[in-house]
């Protein structure tokens, strides 16, 4: 959040409890949906150079191989830069961004607690104690509550965080070890009393272990490395040899999210709205996703570019998608830690003989790479994304812009992601790919998008794919000629006929200041007329549940 909104030329205080970054890798996966939004800040390749791809996992039933989940494969290649998940720990997260968030002239405040918030209606207030002592009232124009699952926004807010506790006792290690499978091949073993997932972590022979406690070990606070040596060979059916415990962590998950993601001028994302169990390594993700999509939208409206009604998309978009995580990962953790002895003897015996059956299929491997990828993420039903045409072919607005190259004119040889990155909006003007139904003239077309994009305070760059880009015409399902507008996020805002301008000019009207209105308006005024913080104040903690 921080770095998006500071890159954006908005001014940002982040206050945090802690004394400084987390040190352990907690979280440990990176997948490809969030690592195209990290390229928007020039941060993926960073990220990919000092990660660990996992490009495969191993799965066992007893300590017996049974399968192979597979996460690239040809066609995922096509649908992303980025084809597998990365192993990349949350401290190497929290560094990475830190480190980006300096560099564009930020500090965080560390050992800053939030005291207390209000809000009046035209700023919030937070109350915070700095290491010191000392105290002070930070007004803003916005607040974010990225504080973790115990947060204190949240709690200021008093929104409820409705869900359950699982009952099932985890633990956490990050070990080094040798085992059967090789030094940088994870794996997943199934158990009667539940399950082992060994996550290969960047050097030799260094893992993370995510596992289930047997019921004589349930009310321990605290295990040490004979303990983690004593599950592995009384519970699994693995050949391990633990060398080297670095970090071991005892917890209980849960499955939980607040009633709201916004109480007018404050915000919640990440943890402090929802939390779930680590099947599936999504919770960083998602936290990391509620970021993006909140922070352009807040970008816009402080820098007097949209509407502040464009903020109301953010719970509308956000909170669905939130359900359906916790939704999938609950389906996921209730099959890995099942208890009732007949779901334990399906997930045994009969789950194995069905993965055998069907892992082999390609369609198969790139619905769970689509899945597990968050690369399904789509905002159809939001009010902030608008579909003029009939068209079923292609994606359709609300949905992630495709990756794809382009094959002819200025930008050949170059993908579309290259294209968008950046914070700035880009419309896909689309020759059309039928002879008879292309426009006669492209180019007039073209100056009547400048003339009206040109009026509108919100920067939107205009690219034009040519008859020859046939491979782009048919990944984005257009015969006749079409606009794709493409949101900083990278989900599609508008789709619609290229010839239907006042489709597009009713679309940007409805969201974005014209220019004309800004000569009699400041940008931000706080009702009071007093010197404030032109946005947020921002507690931050990343995926703290893992």
């Amino acid at each position: 959040m921080a770095n998006l909104l500071t890159r954006s030329g908005v001014k940002v205080r982040i206050v945090d409890k802690k004394d400084g970054p987390t040190e352990e890798t907690r979280a440990v996966v990176v997948h490809a949906k969030t690592l195209e939004l990290l390229d928007r800040l020039d941060l993926a390749d960073k990220a990919v150079e000092n990660g660990e791809p996992l490009l495969n996992a191993q799965l066992l039933s007893r300590g017996k191989r049974f399968g192979k989940l597979a996460f690239l494969n040809n066609e995922e290649e096509r649908n992303t830069p980025y084809p597998f998940g990365l192993i990349y720990g949350q401290d190497q997260t929290e560094h990475l961004l830190i480190q980006s968030f300096a560099e564009a002239g930020g500090r965080v405040e560390w050992n800053t607690e939030l005291l207390s918030l209000e809000q009046t209606p035209g700023s919030a207030r937070a109350r915070v104690r700095a290491s010191d002592g000392s105290e002070e009232t930070i007004e803003a124009q916005w607040i974010v509550g990225a504080d973790g699952s115990h947060s204190s926004v949240r709690h200021a807010l008093s929104l409820g965080f409705a869900g359950q506790t699982y009952m099932m006792t985890l633990f956490v290690a990050d070990l080094e070890m040798e085992w059967d499978l090789g030094p940088h091949r994870g794996g997943m073993d199934l158990e009667w009393h539940g399950f082992f997932f060994f996550v290969p972590m960047r050097g030799e022979g260094r893992f993370r272990l995510f596992g289930t406690l047997p019921p004589d070990l349930t009310d321990r606070d605290t295990l040490i490395l004979d303990d983690v040596r004593r599950v592995l060979d009384t519970q699994s059916g693995l050949h391990v040899n633990i060398l080297k415990a670095n970090w071991i962590s005892v917890y209980r998950t849960h499955q939980r999210m607040s009633e709201r993601f916004r109480v007018g001028r404050v915000f919640l994302a990440g943890d402090a709205a929802h939390i779930h169990s680590p099947a599936g390594g999504q919770g960083m993700n998602t936290g990391i996703g509620d970021a993006y999509n909140l922070a352009w939208k807040l970008a816009l409206i402080v820098k007097g570019q949209a509407h502040e009604t464009l903020l109301d998309s953010y719970e509308a978009e956000r909170i669905p998608f939130a359900r359906a995580i916790l939704r999938g990962s609950d389906w996921g953790f209730q099959v890995q830690a099942a208890t009732n002895p007949i779901l334990r003897w399906l997930k045994l015996y009969v789950l194995p003989q069905l993965f055998r059956l069907v892992s082999w299929l390609p369609s198969f491997k790139r619905r769970v790479f689509w899945l597990f990828s968050q690369l399904w993420t789509s905002y159809r039903s939001s009010p902030a994304v608008t579909q003029s045409v009939s068209d079923k072919q292609g994606p359709r607005a609300g949905d992630r812009a495709p990756y794809g190259f382009f094959e002819a004119g200025p930008d050949a040889g170059k993908s579309t992601f290259t294209i968008l990155r950046g914070m700035d909006h880009h419309l896909f003007l689309f020759a059309g790919s039928k002879p008879d139904t292309a426009f006669s003239d492209l180019r007039g077309l073209e100056e009547q998008l400048r003339s009206l994009l040109a009026t509108y305070e919100v920067p939107v760059h205009l690219h034009t794919v040519s008859v020859a880009n046939l491979s782009l015409h048919k990944l984005y399902g257009v015969e006749e000629p079409g606009l794709f507008l493409v949101r900083p996020d990278g989900h599609l805002a508008y789709r619609g006929r290229a010839q239907d301008l006042d489709g597009l000019k009713s679309y940007l009207d409805k969201w974005f200041q014209q220019r004309e209105r800004q000569t009699q308006h400041e940008p931000i005024t706080l009702a009071d007329d007093r010197v404030s913080e032109p946005l947020v104040a921002v507690d931050r903690t990343l995926g703290d549940q893992q």
